[in-house]
């Protein structure tokens, strides 16, 4: 052997002998692309994506920031890595990403528009409960003085506000005087206040950016102030919510109304992917939205998609008959709300998940003995009070049928028509947000 071929050797036997790099096991790792949401991208996803990582069996799960947009979550599994990558760089380039195949995943702070739902045809229909993956809700509280006589807003007045068109309180019910508006400077919250607030108007009224877990501050230093937060910033103790509606009842923030998605200003934070999804971002998605993964959301401090009975509400005046069916009865943190156009199911993708999120709550051991009442409302018909009346009927004994197939005591079904409407008949959303099913416990 000659003394070039001995050192050759040597020089292999050394290269084996020490572990690669972290930079050189990961090089050529599975990897798995989410792309879109900044909000998302920052701290939910990464915390949601270690979790499940953990859960698959994966040792040493790391984060690695790839300059400000990129993070990586890495992990080994009997010596075969994993690298999730979480590029945040805004809702509709994770969509644009997703179309493209540049992303497996798209994480989106707002529902999908007409224009990418057009240029996802090929994908599949991302409403699905295949392929739409709600994992969390955030939404805005409308704040003044607790001396503020005004009690609540619609949204088409909040907007008039924060367009300059309404300037003085005197024209929404209060007292003479400015209005002053304070603003997010920056951020989920803004965006989301421009998108569902202004629907393209411009934010052109006097106001005062802070940040936002000082807006409460500010405007309980100021009873002329309106100030504009997040669900989950700090409430100071000299200001309150304004209720806010669509036309039909105004709603507090509180958290039965924001988690049922009753309350106007709530939005969605979900995960979509293609109808042919890996088995690995599949697993991802469907985690996500299973209960170990909605105890990291709400440790993360976001608002989980969870079921625990809320405290009893007052109910509005004239609704004598509801107020009889939910007598002593506790309302479960959802409205299971429907897609009539979806050619895989009649509910919405969280409505369809909520359902054996009920049938679960149920089978635990403290609720035993308990038993469901299922009350359906629904949006106003041409035909009249009756029709709708049948309508929201039918649609209480589905889910009363399918309930009481798992297993549930359904103690009663009841169809009540147009009682209690959330959004106006001419409000574009109004057949989605009228046309819901409520399920209470005794």
């Amino acid at each position: 052997m000659s003394m070039k071929f001995l050192r050759i050797a040597i020089a292999m036997c050394m290269l084996f002998a020490f572990p690669l790099s972290a930079a050189a096991q990961y090089a050529n790792a599975e990897r798995l692309r989410i792309h879109g949401s900044n909000t998302l991208g920052a701290r939910l996803v990464p915390a949601v994506v270690h979790t499940w990582m953990e859960s698959l069996g994966y040792e040493d799960v790391e984060r690695v920031e790839r300059g400000v947009s990129v993070t990586e979550l890495r992990g080994m599994r009997d010596g075969e890595p994993l690298v999730v990558e979480i590029a945040k760089d805004g809702s509709a380039s994770g969509m644009s990403a997703l179309v493209a195949g540049n992303a497996e995943i798209a994480m989106m702070a707002r529902a999908p528009n007409a224009a990418e739902i057009d240029a996802a045809w090929q994908l599949g229909e991302l409403g699905s409960p295949d392929q739409e993956f709600v994992i969390a809700l955030d939404g805005l509280a409308v704040m003044v003085h607790r001396d503020n006589p005004v009690r609540a807003l619609s949204v088409a007045q909040l907007r008039e506000v924060l367009s300059g068109r309404i300037t003085d309180w005197r024209n929404l019910g209060g007292l003479p005087g400015p209005i002053r508006v304070f603003t997010p400077t920056r951020g989920g919250e803004l965006e989301f206040l421009q998108h569902r607030v202004m629907e393209g108007a411009a934010l052109t009224a006097a106001r005062q950016s802070a940040p936002v877990g000082r807006i409460s501050a500010a405007v309980a230093n100021d009873r002329g102030a309106i100030g504009i937060m997040g669900l989950r910033s700090p409430v100071a103790p000299l200001s309150r919510p304004l209720a806010i509606g669509r036309g039909g009842e105004a709603l507090l923030p509180t958290r039965i109304n924001v988690q049922s998605e009753d309350y106007p200003l709530v939005q969605r934070y979900s995960l979509y992917g293609g109808q042919m999804m890996s088995a690995l971002g599949r697993s991802l998605a469907l985690f996500a939205v299973g209960r170990r993964a909605q105890q990291t959301v709400a440790a993360s401090g976001h608002i989980a998609v969870t079921l625990r009975p809320a405290p009893q509400q007052p109910l509005p005046s004239g609704v004598e008959e509801y107020r009889s069916v939910v007598a002593g009865a506790q309302r479960l943190p959802l409205s299971l709300r429907f897609n009539v156009g979806s050619l895989q199911s009649l509910f919405d993708s969280r409505a369809e998940r909520d359902l054996d999120r009920i049938v679960a709550f149920m089978r635990l051991p403290g609720n035993a003995n308990r038993q469901a009442t299922v009350l359906a409302f629904s949006a106003a018909d041409p035909a009249g009070n009756l029709v709708s009346t049948f309508v929201s009927s039918d649609r209480a004994n589905l889910v009363a049928d399918y309930l009481q197939g798992h297993g549930v005591v359904v103690r009663r079904a009841a169809g009540l028509g147009m009682m209690r409407p959330l959004a106006a008949a001419a409000h574009p959303q109004a057949d989605y947000v009228n046309d819901r099913v409520e399920v209470w416990v005794n």
